[in-house]
């Protein structure tokens, strides 16, 4: 972080580097998190009046470029946390984690957001009120956690108390996510969801979320297989997942170790400690096979959350 000392130019620029995220991991419904090797980059420098935006990048063209812009809101809601006048800046973001495909986009953008603000404010807040306001931003933790702290993450609401537990993960577990080219609304995907579920689902569910956490620990990639299925979300959120399971089979015929949707979706994320070429090989084929357009890749686990320096 960028120290409290006083830095006497009047012209400070930053740069901050926020991971993608893949959220719920099969079970951990708005609870789990991991962050990817995989990220946007945001340079800010104060400047004497307006507002200034340039964007580049894979998704540089979705991105809007005035004051609606989700870095820029998550900037101001943090001075205005902070009981502080937001000065005239120019943003510089290359966008390259993809926008409404269930990599944390939206997260990306919050945290960036608030961690440049935070270090114009030369670290004014400390890391829980940071994560406070990004998740009350967002609406939920699960995406904003890891991209905030790296890792795997289990974030709890407790009340007022935000609780977001850091866990490790062994260098050897890669990602595999199938992107494809379409996109879909978090808002769409959570209309899906009923209000009510069975207890046997709930049950389901718990015992397959503490299953993740102990395969991490343990490095017993094969209980991901079980530790992977989900009851809550993904079979209502199918219907809106072109290929799902096509892409899910075909992930594990592969030697996935567990698969899931990443996020709301559309995106699906395999797993596994060997062999990511393979299964990266087998969902393209199986999205062609279906003429699902996009594109499947292999991504480490980030250990690192946001990053930011002075230049």
């Amino acid at each position: 972080m960028v120290s409290n000392s006083e830095i006497r130019n009047p012209k400070f620029e930053i740069r901050v580097r926020v991971p993608a995220t893949t959220a719920n991991l099969g079970p951990g419904f708005d609870c789990l998190g991991l962050a990817l090797d995989w990220w946007n980059t945001l340079d800010v420098e104060t400047i004497p009046r307006g507002l200034e935006i340039e964007c580049s990048g894979a998704y540089a063209a979705e991105v809007p470029r005035d004051a609606s812009n989700l870095v820029i809101r998550a900037m101001r809601a943090t001075f205005v946390r902070a009981r502080r006048k937001m000065p005239a800046v120019r943003v510089k973001m290359r966008v390259e984690i993809p926008i409404g495909r269930g990599l944390g986009s939206s997260a990306a953008a919050i945290v960036g957001g608030v961690v440049a603000a935070n270090a114009l404010m030369r670290g004014k807040m400390k890391m829980p009120e940071l994560l406070e306001l990004a998740t009350e931003i967002e609406g939920h933790p699960d995406n904003v956690a890891p991209a905030l702290l790296g890792g795997l993450v289990v974030a709890v609401q407790d009340g007022k108390n935000l609780i977001a537990a850091r866990v490790n993960v062994p260098r050897e577990l890669k990602c595999i996510v199938f992107v494809p080219d379409h996109a879909l609304s978090t808002k769409t995907a959570r209309g899906v969801l009923p209000a009510r579920v069975p207890r046997a689902d709930a049950i389901f569910n718990v015992g397959r979320a503490a299953l993740w956490l102990a395969a991490v620990k343990a490095r017993r990639w094969e209980w991901l297989d079980a530790a992977t299925q989900d009851r809550l979300h993904q079979p209502y959120r199918a219907k809106l997942v072109r290929g799902m399971e096509a892409m899910f089979i075909a992930a594990h015929k592969a030697g996935a170790r567990g698969v899931a949707l990443s996020g709301a979706g559309p995106s699906v994320i395999a797993f596994t400690e060997r062999g990511s070429g393979r299964i990266a090989w087998a969902l393209n084929r199986a999205a062609a096979d279906i003429a699902l357009n996009g594109a499947a890749r292999v991504v480490a686990v980030s250990a690192r959350g946001a990053l930011v320096k002075k230049i």
